[in-house]
């Protein structure tokens, strides 16, 4: 049983060359430890094996070393992993009650090199070794106890970070990613405001920090380790996990789209804070560890339950974005089982390598959250994909239902402007249209009375009387709305025409088209139309010395074309002064509504007008 220094080239395993017994704590004065009751041990508990008793004692072992050498020999003993207030007792094998003394290196509380205690052996010294210590309240803890060369013990510690290498690196870049997540679900916030990417944010953070500080505290004997190994750990997994609920309540709508699911999930909530506030007190004001670690377990299979039952909701629904988180969710509550399973089994995927990452139960459940994060991806692209759509719509149903009311809006006006010419032609033809009919009559009378004798005044008032009734009817016309079509301004301008040449030596022929379209004209297009026509009737009564007038009225391709064409003298380019002023007016009017005017005079004289209808 006796452990030769001078023969541990580096470090050596000393467990079954140990003696081990545990009790209550602070019930052993330190100078009664060598009266306890030391067994042997199978060797060494691993982590995840240590019975949950030893953690809530004190722990005590006994060994004895041997230096064989000619020269002194400094060695360092750890105990185990995730061990604290370690003491250390040397006394001499015949006389252990007299020589029972502590270790000067065991007064020191710094926690210095991980935990490790030096001891101090003459040349040719054999002793006996007395070690007390708690472990730490977590089920990552381990009795190893191991001696090591003063001169190793950094080496020996860099070796044990390098065993999980490859986990490092794949929880390092797991991390990265949702250090990342972290960014983009800020700037996601910051541009459309959606409070629910807050929470993202927090439960990433929270996440991403319980891997970080997993990996990087990793078996190093600080206070703070211990802290987060045994409380700060679970809290911020039960954090993460709480913030990632209120998330998914807000991203997916389940208030007001899934309420049974959003009832569940605000109940799953306030349990999970009642039960931390529990776990909390019992951390902080009892020494227990087989509670904490039966509540610990009571809550991941809580988190487990609500997996479950959010997966069987989301498929019951059919909903493509529950769909994608329950499969997200999926993947992390298998990985999170097998996890466990390697926990509490030691099973090893790969035997011939027990170093391997795929052997690390810590692998799985970030290989876990990486598949949730890629589920929840493609469940983000899905929901901005269908609100971009949404959006879409909902901006076309706006922009129609605007249109519709500037539609609405302008027919009101247009029936506004149509009831008002309506009123303003039925007063100019029943108050005006007599007034000057009376005007015209009187003239009449006034000339037969005379009996021959003429009087100029008289007749000018007559034939301004006249004229007036004539642009009295013409204005009348174009101002009622029921005759706003192109059947009505073709009639018209026929009627005018036959009218205009009925007493005098022209004769006048109007072709009509064989089909006149149904088409609305305004009465301002009808008004130039009829203008420039009537503008064209005048100049060929007054200047084209013709004896034949022939209007052509035809339509195509929304399309009004009508051509004057006579038999006179045609328009001289010399003289065109004389007809500047009435040329220039048809050419005006007919461009006002977007219509041409052209004028072909080889021999005879044609005049084309064109307007869209």
């Amino acid at each position: 049983m006796v452990v030769e220094a001078s023969d541990i080239r580096f470090h050596k395993v000393i467990g079954k060359q140990t003696l081990f017994t545990s009790a209550p704590r602070n019930q052993v004065m330190d100078a009664d430890i060598y009266k306890l009751p030391f067994k042997l041990t199978p060797g060494h508990y691993l982590p995840h094996q240590l019975p949950g008793r030893l953690v809530e004692q004190d722990c005590f072992l006994q060994f004895a070393i041997k230096n064989s050498a000619d020269t002194a020999i400094t060695i360092c003993f750890i105990p185990g992993s995730y061990c604290r207030s370690i003491s250390l007792f040397k006394a001499q094998m015949n006389n252990i009650p007299a020589t029972l003394t502590r270790l000067p290196d065991s007064l020191i509380n710094d926690n210095r090199n991980a935990g490790v205690k030096r001891i101090y052996l003459q040349p040719h010294e054999q002793a006996l070794f007395f070690s007390r210590f708690n472990f730490v309240r977590t089920n990552v803890n381990a009795l190893i106890p191991r001696l090591i060369m003063d001169d190793y013990v950094k080496q020996w510690g860099m070796l044990q970070r390098e065993r999980d290498g490859m986990l490092d690196v794949f929880t390092y870049t797991v991390s990265g990613v949702l250090l990342f997540m972290i960014f983009y679900s800020l700037a996601v916030y910051i541009q459309s405001r959606n409070k629910e990417f807050i929470f993202y944010a927090i439960y990433t953070f929270l996440t991403c920090s319980l891997l970080f500080l997993k990996s990087y505290l990793d078996t190093s004997a600080t206070w703070f380790n211990y802290f987060y190994e045994e409380y700060l750990d679970f809290m911020i997994m039960t954090a993460s996990v709480f913030m990632y609920q209120i998330f998914m309540r807000k991203f997916i709508y389940s208030k007001e789209v899934y309420p049974v699911l959003d009832k569940i999930l605000r109940y799953f909530n306030i349990l999970l804070i009642c039960a931390s506030i529990v776990f909390s007190i019992v951390y902080f004001f009892t020494d227990r560890y087989i509670m904490l670690n039966i509540m610990e377990n009571a809550i991941k299979q809580l988190f487990f339950v609500t997996g479950v039952v959010f997966i069987v909701y989301s498929v019951k629904k059919k909903n493509p974005l529950l769909n994608y988180l329950a499969a997200g969710n999926f993947s992390l509550i298998v990985l999170s089982v097998v996890s466990y399973i390697i926990i509490l089994t030691g099973w090893k995927l790969v035997k011939n390598d027990p170093t391997s990452i795929f052997n690390r139960a810590l692998f799985y459940y970030e290989f876990g959250l990486v598949l949730e994060l890629g589920f929840f991806l493609s469940g983000l692209a899905f929901k901005n994909r269908r609100d971009i759509i949404e959006r879409v719509k909902e901006r076309e149903r706006l922009k129609l239902e605007n249109e519709r009311k500037e539609f609405d809006k302008q027919m009101a006006i247009l029936a506004a402007k149509q009831e008002e010419r309506n009123r303003i032609s039925a007063d100019m033809h029943d108050e005006l249209g007599s007034g000057v009919t009376a005007i015209r009559l009187m003239s009449e009378i006034m000339k037969s009375r005379l009996k021959g004798d003429v009087v100029p005044e008289l007749e000018k008032i007559s034939n301004s009387a006249n004229e007036l009734l004539g642009k009295m009817n013409t204005i009348i016309w174009t101002m009622k709305s029921s005759n706003d079509t192109l059947e009505s301004l073709i009639a018209y301008i026929r009627a005018h025409a036959i009218e205009y040449f009925d007493s005098t030596p022209i004769e006048c022929r109007v072709q009509l088209p064989v089909l006149i379209p149904q088409a609305e004209v305004s009465g301002e297009k009808r008004r130039n139309i009829f203008l420039s026509i009537k503008e064209a009737l005048n100049n060929a009564m007054k200047h084209s010395q013709a004896s034949q007038i022939h209007i052509i009225i035809s339509t195509n391709d929304n399309l009004l074309m009508i051509k004057i064409c006579d038999n006179g003298i045609g328009i001289d380019a010399n003289k065109l002064r004389r007809f500047g002023n009435g040329l220039s007016n048809m050419r005006r009017r007919m461009e006002s509504i977007e219509g041409s005017f052209k004028i072909e005079s080889e021999k005879n004289c044609i005049l084309t007008f064109e307007a869209p209808i």
